[in-house]
C-alpha cells in the first residue's frame, strides 16, 4: 500500500480515489482522538467526517517537508473539536505551560511501544475515562489522547500540538494527575472502587 505522502501526491494530480485509503487508514485514530473531547460517539463520528472534508479541501497546504500527513491531520482534528466545543459553550479551561515545568522528565513514561486503550484502562471503564477527559484542560486532554488513544511518540505529539518536547512531557504528567482527580471526584466507584483512598487512585493512574 502506498504511503500517505504518495497518496496525497496522487490526489493532487487528479486521482481523487486515492483519498479513500487515507480516510480508511486514519479514520479510527481521528475518531478516537476527537472522542476524548466530546462525550457523544455520534458527534465524534460527525466531527471526524468534517476533519477529512477539511483535509481534502485544504490538501494543497500540506507540506511533507514540514511533517507527516498524520501530524497535519491531527492538527485539523484538534481545531475541529475545539471549534465544536466553543460553539456548544463546553470548552474546558486552558492552561499555559512554561519551559521549566518539565516534571515528567523525573517520572519517565516507559510505555514507548505499546499504548492501546487496554493498557491505560479496563474496557468497562473506558466510558468513565472519556467522560472525565472532557473536564480537564484542552491541552492536557489533547496530549493524553494522542499518547494513549493514538499511540503517538512524544516528539510526534509535540509536532502535532506545535509545542516543545518539554511541554508535552509536562502536559502528560499533569494531565494524568488531573484525570485521576476528576475520576476520584466524579466517579468514586470507577477504576479502583470507592474503598480506595483518593491519593491511591491518583498514584495508580500516574503509574500507567
Amino acid at each position: 500500500m502506498p504511503g500517505d505522502e504518495t497518496l496525497v501526491a496522487l490526489v493532487l494530480k487528479g486521482d481523487t480515489q486515492a483519498f479513500a485509503p487515507l480516510v480508511e487508514r486514519h479514520q479510527r485514530g481521528v475518531v478516537n482522538f476527537i472522542h476524548a473531547s466530546v462525550r457523544s460517539a455520534e458527534d465524534a463520528n460527525d466531527l471526524s467526517q468534517e476533519t477529512f472534508m477539511r483535509a481534502y479541501a485544504h490538501l494543497r497546504t500540506f507540506n511533507p517537508d514540514l511533517g507527516k500527513f498524520s501530524t497535519w491531520l491531527y492538527q485539523i482534528a484538534r481545531n475541529v473539536a475545539r471549534t465544536h466545543l466553543g460553539k456548544e459553550g463546553r470548552r474546558p479551561p486552558t492552561e499555559d505551560l512554561y519551559e521549566d515545568e518539565t516534571i515528567e522528565q523525573r517520572i519517565p513514561d516507559t510505555r514507548r511501544d505499546a499504548a492501546p486503550d487496554a493498557t491505560l484502562i479496563a474496557g468497562e471503564d473506558e466510558a468513565l475515562v472519556r467522560s472525565a477527559l472532557t473536564q480537564i484542560p484542552e491541552k492536557m486532554r489533547a496530549a493524553l489522547a494522542l499518547r494513549y488513544f493514538n499511540h503517538l511518540e512524544y516528539q510526534e505529539i509535540a509536532d502535532t500540538m506545535q509545542v516543545t518536547l518539554g511541554n508535552v512531557k509536562t502536559l502528560i504528567h499533569r494531565g494524568k494527575a488531573a484525570l485521576a482527580r476528576e475520576l476520584s471526584v466524579e466517579h468514586p466507584t470507577g477504576l479502583l472502587g470507592a474503598s480506595a483512598p483518593q491519593e491511591i487512585r491518583g498514584r495508580e493512574l500516574l503509574s500507567l
